[in-house]
């Protein structure tokens, strides 16, 4: 069975661009945290505790806000990319499969080596909602979700109707924003985790695109070999 395109149609230059601004992004709050910056300090705790306000005096927006961050979490994340991939290796989409797990896996190493090195702790509230184990920065959630959801609509995009299209890219960032504000509203993460995280995950899925566009990825074939 052949898949109905084997090959991403995406230019190249975009994703290379797009990969080039999530670095820069990533890299400069990285700097910003790392270095301890006291206006972005500041702002972080600023929004942090406003959140924590709203939520408190909101019920419903706690409830949404512990509702959407399910979606990003890494057991969620992890079976729809497991998914996702599994069916691409049943049509023998290789590309499509390598895209999605490459995201994923070069992403969570990624994260996991951030929030090692940095060490950043996570906030402290006097009424906490929720709770998380593990660092700060970045946040593992924004990251997941940017990097699995996104390369989904990468998969998807050039396949779509083209009325379809920015409704699919806004349906993207809208879930990966959601998961994000979810995660500030929890107070389990500042404004600058979800933000680096984001463009982490996204970056992946620039890279995971680039490298499969450029180099071949095998087709195997009963009693034969293809591309």
């Amino acid at each position: 069975m052949t898949p109905p395109a084997k090959h991403l149609t995406i230019a190249a230059r975009p994703l290379g661009w797009t990969v080039a601004v999530c670095i820069v992004a990533f890299a400069v709050v990285l700097g910003l945290v790392a270095a301890h910056w006291p206006p972005l300090l500041t702002g972080d705790q600023a929004a942090d505790s406003a959140a924590h306000v709203d939520v408190l005096a909101q019920p419903w927006l706690l409830a949404a806000a512990r509702a959407v961050t399910t979606a990003g979490s890494s057991l969620v994340v992890n079976v729809v990319a497991d998914v996702v991939a599994i069916a691409l290796l049943i049509i023998r989409w290789w590309r499509g499969a390598v895209l999605v797990v490459g995201a994923r896996l070069g992403e969570l190493a990624s994260t996991t080596a951030v929030k090692d090195l940095l060490a950043r702790p996570r906030p402290t509230l006097l009424h906490p909602v929720d709770h998380a184990a593990g660092y700060s920065f970045p946040s593992g959630h924004a990251a997941g979700s940017a990097a699995v959801y996104g390369a989904l609509v990468v998969l998807i995009l050039p396949r779509a109707a083209r009325w379809a299209r920015a409704l699919l890219l806004a349906a993207g960032a809208v879930l990966i924003c959601a998961v994000a504000a979810s995660r500030v509203l929890l107070g389990v993460h500042y404004p600058s985790d979800v933000a680096a995280g984001a463009a982490l995950g996204l970056a992946w899925v620039g890279i995971a695109a680039l490298l499969i566009t450029r180099f071949k990825v095998t087709q195997f074939r009963p009693g034969g070999v293809g591309t």
